[in-house]
This record gives C-alpha cells, structure tokens and sequence, in this order.
C-alpha cells in the first residue's frame, strides 16, 4: 500500500490557518505562556492578538505612529509590551487593548523584554542624533496599578562608539533569574549585562 503524501506543514490531518489583518510586511510574531493567543508586530503600526487555534483575530493595540520592532506578553497575559519606531515602547492592558503607560525614548526602540516575573522589563534602543544606543530597565510597582507607574527609567546604560562607530543592539533578553541581560548587536557581538548595576559582565563573538 502506497503511503500518503502530506504537504509540507500538514500533518495528522492539522491544515495551516492563514491569518490576515495587517497592511504592511509583520515584524514579529509571538505566543503567549499557555500557546492560546498569538501576538503579532508589524510596519503598519498596529500590534494585534489572535486566538491561535482557529486564526480569530480578537483585537488590536491602537497608539504608535511606527513600525512595531517588538513585543513580549507577562506571564499571565495581562501585559503586553511594545518596541516601536516612533521612539517609544507601550505598556497595554491584554484584556481591554488600552494604553497604560508610554516609556518615551532618544531614538526609535528595537526590542522588549518582561524579566522573569514580569515585575520589570528592559528595552532598546538605537541611537538617534547625539545620543548612542541604550538599554534601559524599568520597574513594574507590585500592585500593578497603572497610577504609579513612572515613565522613567530605573536604569540607562549607554552603549558608546566602538572605533568611531555607532553600535546597535538588535535584541533582548533576561537571563538567569533576572541575573543578567542578554544582548545581541549588529556586529555580532554578544554582551551580558547586570540589570541592577549596568556593569558589563562579560562579551562574546561567536
């Protein structure tokens, strides 16, 4: 008995849902902790959420006036966090699509993360007129209540020329714990960061 040819990507009789909503070119794609909802970025402006097992699309975030870099979702999709070239990263409630808070930068932000917890969470972004490059970190307050929320960084670390040359960081994430921020860059470099201290711990060229 001949066996069944299946398509690439259909398998166990599972068929590809095709999602469609956004204008222009999608920039980042992620799911959330328990794999439900599907979250997505894009140069149209507009971070959007789906529900991954049938491809409906539950709603969008309204607010940037740029291309979404990036996003994460907390831990128990209450938050979601933007990276947008407007020069502005925002933090959104899940549940109702509104704007908490606004975190304004120097230049336009390239990446989001939520530490483990989601009790704080770090960006980046790229250097823009007199300013480098920078990771910032900010606190999220234990009650989560979005009156106290500062706009303020806890903690900037500046990202200087390297032989004369702007550097960027490309991406961003928590390691161990929260012990440590990962960072890549558009030279290939990787670099370690304290959250606490901005100390650099360490650098790597794969």
């Amino acid at each position: 008995m001949a066996a069944t040819q299946r398509r690439p990507g259909q398998q166990h009789g599972k068929r590809p849902i095709l999602l469609k909503g956004h204008e222009r070119s999608i920039t980042v794609v992620k799911y959330n902790f328990d794999g439900d909802l599907l979250f997505t970025g894009s140069k149209d402006h507009t971070p959007s959420v789906w529900r991954s097992e049938n491809g409906e699309r539950l709603g969008t975030f309204n607010g940037h006036k740029g291309t979404i870099w990036d996003l994460d979702v907390c831990r128990f999709t209450r938050r979601v966090l933007t990276a947008s070239a407007d020069a502005s990263a925002k933090l959104w409630d899940c549940e109702t699509g509104e704007c908490i808070s606004t975190f304004t930068h120097h230049g336009p932000v390239r990446g989001a993360a939520f530490a483990d917890g989601s009790n704080m969470f770090a960006t980046i972004s790229d250097p823009f007129v007199e300013h480098n490059a920078q990771i910032s970190v900010y606190d999220i307050p234990e009650n989560d209540d979005p009156s106290t929320y500062s706009e303020a960084p806890r903690l900037e670390i500046d990202l200087p020329k390297i032989d004369g040359k702007r550097v960027n960081a490309t991406n961003i994430v928590w390691l161990n714990l929260n012990e440590a921020l990962f960072v890549t860059f558009d030279n290939g470099s990787i670099r370690l960061y304290d959250p606490v201290t901005g100390e650099e711990l360490d650098e790597f060229f794969p």
